[in-house]
């Protein structure tokens, strides 16, 4: 059960992700590819942190079930921004994850405006986003041990995923406003 507490650990930790977004784009506005490695790496550490810890000492607050989707579309929308200005991956695959996360985030900001209700994370969802962070990481690691890029079937798959993902929240959508009417 969700309480109205703001000030909490995993709270604290959400936000620490979406303060490091400025510094992400500043590394990577840099071609510093070693610290916007890092910092990619802290911010997966305080998202994983933040879930663990709000379920494990409930510590679930509805500020933070607002919060946390937030921050992950912050930092994945600033990632796909700075990938796609630099070049480091294909246009069309970033064409195709922004277009998926924008469409998602209008549907959950639409969702909570008009009903004041919050989706849930779908399991797809989550296994799109972590795709995404996997593979964008493993092109700055790749940047910075001069590794060979990902293979084209890595941005298919992970594409196939993001549309996958898209229409399965679609769906959800769908239901979810058919159930209230």
């Amino acid at each position: 059960m969700a309480n109205e507490k703001i000030l909490t650990i995993p709270n604290v930790l959400t936000a620490l992700r979406i303060f490091l977004v400025p510094l992400f784009i500043f590394s990577m506005n840099t071609k510093d590819y070693s610290l916007a490695l890092k910092i990619l790496i802290l911010a997966g550490i305080t998202d994983s942190l933040d879930g663990i810890i709000a379920r494990k000492f409930n510590q679930i607050s509805k500020f933070g079930i607002f919060l946390d989707p937030l921050a992950d579309k912050f930092l994945l929308i600033s990632i796909m921004i700075t990938f796609y200005i630099h070049q480091l991956v294909p246009r069309w695959f970033i064409f195709i994850l922004f277009t998926r996360d924008i469409l998602v985030a209008l549907g959950w900001l639409e969702a909570y405006l008009r009903k004041k209700k919050l989706m849930n994370p779908l399991f797809l969802g989550k296994i799109c986003n972590a795709s995404q962070v996997i593979i964008f990481s493993y092109v700055l690691f790749a940047l910075n041990f001069n590794l060979p890029k990902p293979s084209s079937v890595f941005y298919l798959l992970i594409s196939f995923i993001a549309i996958v993902s898209f229409i399965q929240y679609f769906i959800e959508r769908l239901s979810n406003d058919n159930q209230r009417s």
